[in-house]
């Protein structure tokens, strides 16, 4: 439970830079950032120089030279701890949640890795800032032995232990000349390459409106509680076309096939969403691909949603309205103790929706969960929990963030206290009330809609304690 909590939290934190940021939210796998190489000069064209012309070579040789040994911080940095959304992550809990080989590689030459949790992206950098994606800076600050990146206001502090590793060398062909035919032959082997590759792919220009773009990337990341179940094919049916094919690789690490697209904005090519594809069950369900992580670029997507958040929001809700009235329900018994101690119990009965939604129990505290699958990133929930008096509910309260009090409710015949506040990286709306002498309810409530005729609303409507 403590690895789906940190996941959770790092998607919602991390979304706005990689996911994989996206989010991070968690992230994944970007297109790789081209380097330049140098090419030896050949022995004739060396023959050919002039004094002068071979001066200003070397000139720029050592120019060259001098800028890289000019990079100061070059080195192999792991994660420390992590800051997103007011909360600190620190490296024994990123350990526990089986994240804590995130890393960064800063190389003399200027490229480098960054490793984003599972992810590892090929990286551009100088003094101060990186670049991913080959179009996105970050930037970071260096103290000593203690660097801090920061990816659209998320925080990864990181310490050195030791040199970068050397980037991998490119394979030399001594039997080949560096001549016109031979880059024409290489550049066509790309093409042809790519186009096996490509094939037997779905894939078109990706081109949809600026408008759609950002609010599809707010729509990915603020509305749609299943966005890592979410196939290609589904988010084609969202956005109306295909998505721009860039590359297919198997993932070593992960064991996973990939396939990378885009979808651009039809007024200006630099702004797009790209998103990443696994083949998450090659056995159980072969060519499905889901998405594993995505990211937006060249738009802050902190003014999409002060654009689009609100009406996306609107829209889902009355949508959601309308799925719940037709609902299927179904009876369901729930009980309840205190932690670490079951002399004293709460049965709570209500009704929940056949379909749709599950269950996840912890110690005496039970949780309704948004989606099918308990362990969903970013799934919406609705939490029960016991205790022996209403003030055991307030032990954070100190930690809450944007404390409100809101109007009180009833919940199963009983008269509740409302208050809403940001704690452990969600936004809560929570309901507290004594049942009888030394049993005490609180019904906290996480992304999910319990406005008037909401699904919410109705499965709060019939709770029933005995």
């Amino acid at each position: 439970m403590k690895r789906k909590l940190i996941m959770f939290l790092l998607a919602l934190s991390a979304s706005a830079a990689i996911i994989a940021c996206g989010g991070t939210k968690e992230a994944n796998a970007a297109e790789t950032v081209q380097t330049e190489t140098e090419k030896a000069e050949t022995k004739a064209a060396a023959e050919k120089e002039s004094k002068t012309e071979k001066k200003e070579a070397a000139d720029k040789k050592e120019e060259k030279t001098s800028e890289k040994e000019a990079l100061k911080g070059s080195g192999h940095y792991d994660i420390y701890e992590y800051t997103g959304n007011g909360h600190t992550v620190t490296h024994e809990m990123l350990v526990q949640a089986g994240m804590g080989d995130t890393y960064l590689d800063l190389r003399d030459d200027g490229t480098g890795e960054l490793c984003l949790f599972t992810t590892v992206l090929d990286i551009t950098w100088k003094e101060g800032s990186i670049k991913v994606y080959g179009t996105t800076d970050y930037t970071y600050t260096l103290d000593g032995d203690t660097l801090i990146l920061d990816m659209a206001g998320v925080q990864y502090t990181m310490k050195k232990s030791g040199d970068a590793a050397a980037a991998a060398a490119k394979p030399e062909d001594k039997d080949k000349k560096d001549t016109e035919e031979t880059k024409a032959e290489t550049e066509a082997e790309k093409k042809e390459n790519k186009s096996a590759a490509s094939s037997d792919v779905p894939g078109g220009d990706g081109i949809i409106s600026e408008e759609a773009v950002q609010k599809g990337y707010v729509w990915m990341n603020k509305i749609n509680k299943d966005i890592f179940n979410t196939t290609y094919e589904d988010l084609v049916a969202y956005f109306g076309v295909d998505g721009a094919f860039d590359k297919e690789e198997y993932v070593e690490s992960m064991k996973q096939n990939r396939r990378y697209y885009s979808w651009i904005s039809s007024e200006d090519p630099n702004h797009f969403i790209y998103v990443n594809f696994g083949e998450k069950d090659p056995e159980g369900a072969p060519g499905v691909y889901k998405i594993t992580g995505f990211n937006s670029s060249g738009f802050k997507s902190s003014e999409a949603e002060e654009k689009y958040l609100s009406v996306l929001q609107a829209e889902a809700s009355e949508a959601g309205k309308a799925e719940a009235a037709n609902a299927k329900m179904n009876d369901t018994t729930l009980t309840l103790h205190p932690f670490g101690s079951s002399d004293k119990t709460i049965e709570l009965k209500l009704q929940m929706p056949d379909s749709g939604w599950s269950t996840d129990e912890t110690s005496g505290k039970w949780k309704l969960i948004e989606n099918e699958d308990p362990g969903a990133f970013g799934a919406g929930f609705i939490k029960f929990e016991m205790a022996e008096n209403i003030e055991k509910f307030d032990f954070y309260k100190d930690k809450f963030e944007n404390y409100k009090e809101i109007d009180d409710r009833e919940i199963g015949g009983i008269k509740m206290k409302g208050r809403t506040y940001k704690n452990i990286g969600y936004e809560w709306t929570e309901y507290i009330g004594t049942v009888s002498e030394g049993k005490a309810v609180s019904v906290g409530i996480v992304r999910v809609d319990i406005s008037e005729g909401s699904m919410g609303d109705k499965i709060l409507n019939s709770v029933s304690f005995n």
